[in-house]
């Protein structure tokens, strides 16, 4: 495993863990970050280990998105647009992942922050963190697949709500409007998000992984081409060990042990 200066990775059993490590600069996502946790993604996506993957933030924020300072620089467009391709390649890489995302957010995640939690699969929050699609405020539109991420999650209504105004809201509206998925005490995330990828990480994680490649899928594709999407992919999956362990372990009345395999 490389050396990261921005990042800090965790290996344990079957869980990866990408700590997003600049606590003095609220984990602002800048193109060097960006680089480091894609290859940190990378990583964990070739270790046959790991079967589940985290992201969280050090300090008081997740992701505070850029570094509105460094935005005052003036750039050239080929400059901007290559920051941009940077960050969005992140995302294409998370939502393409054969393996589950799980975003623990202990602080602020807004703008490409919030995106950045929006393009893991699923999101646990504690009590205190806020999120916001703050790009309005400074004349801006989200990126980082803010626009295509956020209406699949909250709705078409929702999404222009946030997107237009660029308001704050707290993790408990977030979870009324299904923008994510739990929310626990502060105190508790820790242990609770440990508790949730253990969970996972014990599924059947190569399922797991094709069921997320088609999801991403059906939003771009019609009923026709999912069905036989789904065909082929369920033609595969009943010739491997993990359905053969699921079909054992259902007629012996006990709990399966998947390998993801």
């Amino acid at each position: 495993m490389m050396d990261y200066q921005w990042i800090v990775m965790k290996k344990e059993e079957k869980v990866g863990t990408i700590v997003l490590n600049r606590p003095e600069a609220l984990n602002f996502l800048d193109p060097w970050m960006a680089k480091e946790l894609q290859e940190g993604l990378r990583d964990l996506e070739k270790d046959e280990e790991i079967r589940v993957i985290v992201i969280t933030g050090a300090g008081r924020a997740f992701c505070a998105g850029g570094d509105i300072k460094s935005m005052q620089q003036k750039k050239s467009p080929h400059e901007w647009i290559a920051r941009l391709e940077s960050i969005a390649a992140v995302i294409k890489d998370m939502l393409s992942l054969p393996k589950p995302i799980l975003a623990s957010v202990n602080g602020h995640a807004v703008g490409a922050g919030c995106n950045l939690a929006l393009a893991s699969d699923l999101i646990i929050a504690s009590d205190k963190a806020v999120f916001s699609e703050v790009f309005s405020r400074i004349g801006l539109i989200p990126d980082c697949g803010g626009i295509f991420l956020l209406p699949r999650r909250v709705g078409w209504t929702k999404a222009k709500e946030l997107i237009f105004t660029g308001k704050m809201i707290t993790a408990q509206e977030a979870l009324q409007m299904n923008l994510i998925n739990r929310v626990v005490p502060a105190e508790a995330l820790e242990e609770e998000t440990r508790r949730w990828a253990e969970e996972l990480s014990a599924g059947a994680t190569l399922a797991i992984g094709l069921a997320k490649r088609l999801l991403n899928l059906s939003f771009q594709s019609d009923l026709e081409a999912i069905l036989q999407a789904e065909l082929s992919h369920q033609t595969f999956l009943r010739y491997t060990n993990d359905y053969q362990e699921g079909i054992r372990a259902f007629l012996e009345k006990r709990k399966p042990v998947f390998e993801g395999r």
